[in-house]
């Protein structure tokens, strides 16, 4: 008898995931998302759409909060981007693909925050930037290539302002970044 309970209670648990829409949820005070209907915390995969109907994204919920593989789809249907969540924060490799399916970007995040070498890529493949985090704020000398693999600048960052920077040509020739260049760099971040 016990052994009949305990498989009917491991089924139920496995049957509970929901799939989500629109209007399904509602958010407590506390940041957790409820059914709107039972107020039963969230369990399941909540899903938004494109207006057009095409599904744009779908995010992980346990136990009202965002725990699993988030991601994201143009509107193709093609993946754009995976989000791990753990405790409903970012933890672990974000990455953004290029509608070809190629990889576009892909960020470490620690606690909700961008933390080690954010990488850059062009849709050939090639490194078309990296740049270090810490803290969520760039932190560390930042590089940009040319498609070619030659490098095209160089910037330092503190606490995500650009304080020194180079520009290269195609040839490698060096130029030293106007104060100017570093603070338009500063304020796109």
């Amino acid at each position: 008898m016990k052994l009949w309970m305990l498989l009917f209670l491991s089924l139920s648990l496995f049957a509970t995931e929901k799939i989500y829409e629109y209007g399904d949820l509602d958010e407590r005070s506390d940041g957790v998302l409820v059914e709107t209907k039972t107020q039963n915390p969230a369990n399941g995969i909540g899903k938004f759409y494109y207006e057009t109907g095409e599904l744009r994204g779908e995010t992980p919920f346990k136990n009202g909060i965002r725990e699993g593989m988030g991601k994201t789809y143009y509107i193709s249907g093609k993946l754009h981007g995976e989000t791990p969540f753990k405790n409903d924060k970012i933890e672990g490799l974000k990455k953004e693909y290029y509608e070809s399916g190629k990889l576009q970007s892909e960020t470490l995040f620690k606690n909700d925050k961008a933390e080690g070498i954010a990488k850059i890529y062009y849709e050939s493949g090639k490194l078309q930037s990296e740049t270090p985090f810490k803290n969520n704020k760039a932190e560390g000398k930042a590089k940009l290539y040319y498609e070619s693999g030659n490098i095209a600048n160089e910037i330092e960052f503190k606490e995500s302002k650009a304080i020194k920077g180079f520009g290269y040509d195609e040839k490698g020739n060096k130029v030293q970044m106007s104060n100017t260049e570093l603070d338009s760099i500063s304020n796109s971040n």
